[in-house]
């Protein structure tokens, strides 16, 4: 089963949505398709108040009776998705995404066994930063515009794993990490191993996690001794990651293109980037 994530209260003052929020889209195109959707995320939610956010129309506030903490939808990344793919597409994600929603609001909290490993870029951690959350999840940067960040899994969502959690859990926040790179790394796709050069496009997918797979610096450093320089990593999203020898020039053009291609056809794209290994992280490919 895929999962969506989302923004809720429950496991701390606030828990960030694993899905990928874009820059702000206030047009008139971005607010049409978020009234449109409003009647829906009421009917999911009906014991709440939901209402937009004041200029920011696709992030939408959903307060409970009782709730001190609203839980906070962005439908940034699936209006981004609905422009690129057809009318049922669109609707099926976005029907997908509020019967989800619905559920992990009631999700119960995350233990150690659930503690995985995320993978998201700049833009998503600017705005992790800009919610306030405190304490900020424990998170590492691994590359010019990426960072791999704790979170909580369970059937619904994946949702960040905020650090005073991770205290209540008894965990220091290395043994959290180590839990989730263990865990992490028995389900998502395995890395190639080290030797020869890749055979062409080598692609990656999973139902889950398989962008995380940019978080394990050991594997890659040895994929790119094998591969040489000229070795170029797509980390489209959690389902999608493709790797190939690509030197710079018309190739990297091409294969920029497909990244970026990729990226508009995902519903919650972690970037449109190509990245190369360099000394121990990744960095954009000019």
């Amino acid at each position: 089963m895929m999962r969506l994530g989302f923004i809720s209260a429950p496991l701390c003052a606030a828990l960030l949505a694993a899905t990928t929020p874009a820059l702000a889209q206030t047009g008139p195109d971005a607010r049409a398709f978020a009234d449109a959707q409003l009647p829906g995320i009421r009917a999911a939610f009906p014991d709440a108040v939901v209402a937009q956010e004041p200029g920011e129309p696709l992030q939408i506030n959903i307060t409970r009776k009782g709730g001190t903490e609203p839980v906070v939808i962005n439908l940034h990344r699936v209006f981004g998705f609905c422009q690129n793919v057809p009318k049922p597409d669109c609707e099926a994600e976005v029907a997908r995404l509020i019967a989800m929603m619905a559920k992990a609001s009631d999700a119960p909290e995350g233990g150690a066994a659930s503690l995985r490993i995320i993978v998201r870029d700049a833009q998503y951690w600017n705005y992790v930063l800009g919610t306030g959350i405190n304490p900020l999840p424990p998170h590492r940067r691994i590359g010019d515009d990426l960072y791999a960040i704790l979170a909580f899994d369970s059937p619904e969502a994946i949702a960040l794993a905020p650090a005073d959690r991770i205290a209540e859990l008894g965990l220091s926040e290395e043994n959290a990490w180590l839990f989730a790179q263990r865990q992490t790394a028995r389900i998502i796709p395995g890395l190639p191993e080290a030797g020869p050069r890749l055979d062409g496009l080598t692609v990656f997918q999973g139902e889950e996690y398989t962008g995380s797979m940019m978080a394990y610096p050991e594997q890659w450093e040895a994929i790119a001794a094998a591969n040489g320089p000229d070795l170029a990593v797509i980390a489209n999203s959690d389902q999608f990651v493709a790797a190939a020898v690509v030197p710079g020039g018309a190739e990297l053009e091409k294969y920029r293109s497909l990244a970026e291609q990729q990226c508009k056809l995902a519903a919650r794209c972690i970037s449109p980037n190509v990245y190369r290994w360099r000394e121990g992280r990744w960095v954009i490919a000019r």
